[in-house]
């Protein structure tokens, strides 16, 4: 660079010669260095199971050959994936009075850290069974969990914990992990300000502002809900309804429990909603179940599956042979909302 001067004062020579080179030091300062390139988000492939309830025939099974002995015809699908979520559906404690309603359920604590082992790292106990013993026994259900390293959602100690989600880092990932209920016997089960109890979601308001709340903060939100009617083949109005607040709202994926059966699945603005996975872990000797297994890049659905499972003494096993898979995958297809599954169990949207 040529800085050319003409005659003045030596003052105002000193000034120019100045102002001339802070000038070329300006232009030719050095580029900051480039900035590091944030490595693109792994797929992650998330594992869903319906009602998982280890207390009765079931509990007695889990004590003598020990809970993974329940879940080895499935172990290997849940060891594969990178999270495996169910609905837990009853109390653990050793706690509690039973309440008054047909069916209470309430698990020995041993079982757990078998479930752990089995690949189930969430649960939900958003349902109506969790408080079957109580809050004592739910507490109990919280420590017993927490020492087993399984995290619950959708219950805690006072209203906040039951509504807000677990975040879970996985792969680099934050996932958010919901749970809520819309089956409950009465009132004293819903969470409060200064009292345990689950997360009522009859009026979705909170729910939907969690959700929302959660969005920013998350690349994948998933709100597993307890809801329907038993035995029905296919969702009621509301759920249906609920399903698409929830995903308004900012969820990625929709799973359902409580029919104790199959339900069918829906897309809904590209997200998946599976109805009801129906009892996995339960008091089924025999029929049939369903695992759901879905593959996201942040929070876009790369690919959707069900994996059909047949019973033996109590034991979900994934269906090998071809008849009884395909058995399975008729009557999800029935019983679906423009989805077509293909024989290897994936699930398209049908435009």
């Amino acid at each position: 660079m040529f800085l050319r001067f003409k005659w003045m004062p030596h003052g105002m020579l000193a000034v120019a010669v100045v102002a001339g080179v802070l000038g070329a030091v300006a232009i030719f300062r050095p580029a900051p260095p480039p900035q590091p390139i944030a490595p693109a988000p792994q797929p992650i492939t998330l594992t869903f199971a319906g009602d998982v309830m280890l207390a009765g025939a079931v509990g007695k099974l889990a004590e003598t050959h020990g809970t993974p002995w329940l879940f080895a015809g499935v172990q290997s699908v849940f060891a594969e994936d990178d999270l495996t979520m169910v609905n837990l559906e009853c109390a653990v404690s050793t706690r509690g009075q039973a309440e008054e309603k047909q069916y209470t359920f309430r698990a020995a604590p041993s079982v757990l850290p078998g479930l752990k082992q089995s690949g189930v790292e969430a649960v939900t106990l958003a349902n109506n069974h969790a408080m079957d013993f109580g809050r004592q026994a739910l507490s109990d259900t919280f420590t017993n969990l927490r020492n087993a390293d399984i995290t619950y959602v959708g219950a805690g100690a006072n209203a906040d914990e039951a509504y807000q989600p677990a975040l879970l880092m996985v792969k680099g990932q934050r996932v958010a992990l919901f749970g809520g209920s819309r089956v409950l016997p009465d009132t004293r089960w819903y969470a409060g300000t200064q009292h345990a109890g689950l997360a009522a979601v009859y009026d979705p308001t909170r729910l939907l502002a969690e959700i929302r709340a959660v969005r920013a903060q998350a690349d994948l939100v998933v709100v597993y809900l307890h809801w329907g009617i038993e035995r029905a083949a296919w969702p009621e109005a509301y759920q249906r309804t609920l399903a698409r607040q929830c995903i308004d709202a900012g969820a990625d994926l929709i799973i359902g429990s409580h029919p104790h059966v199959l339900q069918g699945f829906e897309y809904y603005q590209g997200k998946l909603i599976a109805y009801s996975l129906g009892n996995f872990v339960f008091n089924n000797r025999s029929g049939h179940t369903m695992l759901v297994q879905a593959t996201f890049t942040g929070n876009t659905l790369q690919a959707a599956k069900m994996i059909p499972c047949v019973y033996d003494h109590y034991r979900p096993i994934v269906a090998e042979q071809s008849a009884a898979r395909q058995r399975i995958f008729s009557q999800i297809q029935a019983h679906s909302y423009a989805v077509t599954i293909g024989e290897d169990g994936a699930l398209h949207e049908r435009q």
